[in-house]
């Protein structure tokens, strides 16, 4: 099944008849592979089918099928996902949430997290831990996500792409790829235009990503990865109620004026040695360095802006088994980077940087140290131990005020300590109970460390929270019908509230909140015969999150609901594919009510979305052909894809895409 224990490969052809192959899904939860119902807590694997279900151009819908998980999308390149409500409140990214390419962290060791450098096309399976389950990968308090590469062919191939749709999009994609059964090669273009649904909305970004492998004196493996990519991306910005119900399609009147846009070139380059000393050893080390180099035309009352970024750093762990059977397995690691960050701000004078009105450079040093095990005492029964202990160091050079107003100095926060214990009970081979109990933490960050006037807050705290947890998942049938039920409280503190004064956003400590949580997974295989397969996935989360102890300055939140969270989201998708080679899937997502201001006096109604795509996919000899068309939001509802909560300026909406469509084709040859 899909999401669960199962998934549907893509199917060989040979001549007319196709049979229907089903291959059972791992993940890796530091080195150990193992299947899901054997994982003790919360985490769902997407294929490569489902990652390429929709328009393989934004993860939203793809993540959106996870129970727990909810990714809003203000433009192609304002995005925020929350796992079980954490980052929620991050006004314009993604943070309190890792992730991983591979072994390469897409992450800031501060937990700012950019994703959408990440080519689909370069993609074969994506892990999301659900809360903080994983010490491997960081302890993060919304969770992990990990992606992994699509791993070689072992032979020589050429592919292209095209894709066009409404508001002027357009997809290009070529690659190439030289093989054999030890070394690999893979050079991918992408190239995305969209010119928007709104005024001063367009798009613009090219990217290239290098993968390569290769297997040396049999027991060891080089992995590369590379990418660079160009962004243009004009900001909009969100709306008011007035301006969201009547015209949706403008912009924000003082970024529309400003013609207000952000440029970027960004790289990272990953090298990954992995080794197999024997049948009971094995080692990761991962080489990895980022850069960016961003700026941003805004409104005169905000000025413009401009950062340069380089990160460095080192990811190593070891495996070892133990015992006769290796019923004990431990994993040690540890994970540093080294980030320079330079940030600057200036007088827009029409468009162009005027004045210099700030200027500081952050020297950032964070540590990870990690260990991770696993016993088995018997069959049925999996016991894990895991922690991670973290250290952040700050250094702040001023580079424009002198005397009493000069920041330089050094700080940083205290060392966290997150622990994780679970059991598992294995009910039979395919079907598990667990229990779990673990600690999770979040960096603040920059941006959010920063008063209005640029004056630096070195008494905000990380956030942290205990996790509890306790589901049931695997196979009811085998092979056809799999299902999860999770239930989960976590209680959170020192949360970094928001706010924004003089339309500058800062983070102030106010207290903290409780996360009580179901989740429900069904993947059902409704009929299948020679000629078609038709199958359906439901996912639901109810999420009942709110305030305790929660003050801020004079107001009293305690007891309100968490803003920007829905309380529910449900995710149906049924699908159909036939061994001659057409499928198609229609998809629904509901999403309940949020909250926006955290006094709970304004909030969205809840919304639908109703999604389709059919397509046909044949080989042709060496040649693969697929085309497709799809659909977006076909029942052209009105909502808000995105909220900036307790937005002090009033303007809480970015409005989501109508009505939409897309087509493309893609053809590839193996020579």
């Amino acid at each position: 099944m899909s999401l669960g224990f199962f998934a549907m490969s893509s199917w060989a052809q040979g001549g007319d008849s196709t049979e229907f192959v089903l291959e059972e899904v791992t993940i890796v939860s530091g080195l150990f592979e193992e299947k899901i119902v054997d994982f003790g807590g919360a985490v769902s694997a997407l294929d490569f089918q489902q990652i390429n279900a929709g328009d393989e151009l934004t993860l939203q819908p793809v993540l959106n099928a996870i129970p727990g998980v909810y990714m809003q999308s203000g433009t192609l390149s304002t995005n925020r996902i929350t796992i079980r409500g954490i980052g929620a409140r991050s006004p314009f990214g993604t943070d309190k949430i890792k992730a991983y390419l591979d072994e390469i962290p897409l992450s800031t060791g501060e937990g700012e997290t950019t994703i959408e450098d990440v080519d689909f096309a370069t993609l074969e399976q994506i892990e999301v831990f659900r809360g903080p389950i994983s010490t491997i990968y960081g302890a993060g308090l919304g969770g992990a996500i990990r992606f992994q590469t699509l791993k070689p062919e072992g032979f020589p191939k050429a592919s292209v792409e095209a894709m066009f749709g409404s508001f002027g999009l357009r997809q290009y994609r070529v690659s190439g790829q030289v093989a054999d059964d030890k070394r690999s090669l893979n050079l991918l273009y992408q190239d995305v235009h969209s010119n928007g649904y709104r005024y001063n909305n367009t798009y613009d970004r090219q990217s290239i990503t290098l993968l390569g492998q290769s297997i040396w004196q049999e027991h060891s493996e080089f992995t590369l990865y590379a990418n660079y990519t160009f962004l243009e991306s004009f900001i909009p910005s969100s709306l008011g109620v007035d301006d969201y119900e009547d015209n949706p399609e403008q912009a924000a009147s003082s970024w529309g004026d400003a013609e207000g846009k952000e440029d970027s070139e960004r790289f990272r380059v990953g090298l990954t040695l992995k080794t197999n000393y024997s049948s009971r050893t094995e080692s990761h080390v991962t080489l990895f360095v980022s850069g960016s180099k961003a700026s941003e035309v805004r409104p005169s009352f905000l000025g413009n802006l401009t950062s340069d970024q380089l990160n460095t750093g080192i990811r190593a762990k070891v495996r070892r088994s133990f015992l006769a059977d290796e019923q004990l397995q431990v994993v040690l690691g540890v994970e540093g980077f080294l980030e320079s960050y330079r940030y600057r701000e200036f007088v827009n004078d029409a468009g162009q940087n005027g004045d210099k009105t700030l200027d500081l450079d952050q020297q950032r040093n964070y540590g990870n140290v990690f260990v991770a095990t696993e016993y088995y005492p018997s069959d049925q029964w999996i016991l894990t131990l895991g922690a991670n202990m973290n250290w952040s160091q700050y250094d702040l050079h001023d580079q424009f005020n002198t005397g009493a107003a000069d920041q330089s100095g050094g700080y940083g926060f205290e060392p966290v300590f997150s622990p994780k214990v679970s059991i598992v009970n294995k009910l039979s081979d395919d079907f598990s109970a667990y229990a779990l109990v673990s600690h999770g933490f979040s960096l603040p960050s920059f941006e959010q460390t920063l008063y209005p006037g640029g004056q630096v807050n070195k008494d905000l705290k990380p956030e942290s929270g205990w996790n509890y947890e306790f589901g049931l998942k695997g196979d009811v049938i085998k092979g056809k019908l799999y299902a999860e039920i999770v239930g989960y409280a976590m209680y959170t503190e020192d949360l970094i509230v928001n706010r924004e004064e003089n339309q500058v956003t800062i983070g102030v400590n106010a207290g903290g909140a409780r996360h009580y949580g179901l989740e429900i997974l069904i993947d059902h295989e409704i009929w299948q015969s020679p000629m078609v397969r038709v199958d359906q996935r439901l996912s639901y989360a109810l999420m009942d999150y709110h305030f305790a102890d929660f003050v801020d300055g004079e107001e009293d939140y305690s007891g309100n609901r968490m803003t920007g969270v829905p309380n529910y989201t449900l995710d149906y998708t049924l699908r159909a594919q036939m061994t001659k080679g057409f499928f198609g899937h229609v998809n629904l997502q509901a999403v309940g009510s949020r909250t926006i201001l955290d006094d709970a006096s304004l909030q969205t109604e809840a919304y639908y979305l109703l999604n389709a795509k059919v397509g046909y996919q044949r080989a042709f000899g060496q040649l693969d052909l697929s085309v497709y068309l799809g659909g977006n939001n076909l029942s052209d509802t009105r909502y808000a894809s995105m909220l900036l909560i307790n937005a002090s300026s009033q303007r809480y909406y970015y409005p989501g895409l109508p009505i939409n469509y897309y087509s493309g084709v893609k053809a590839a040859y193996r020579f």
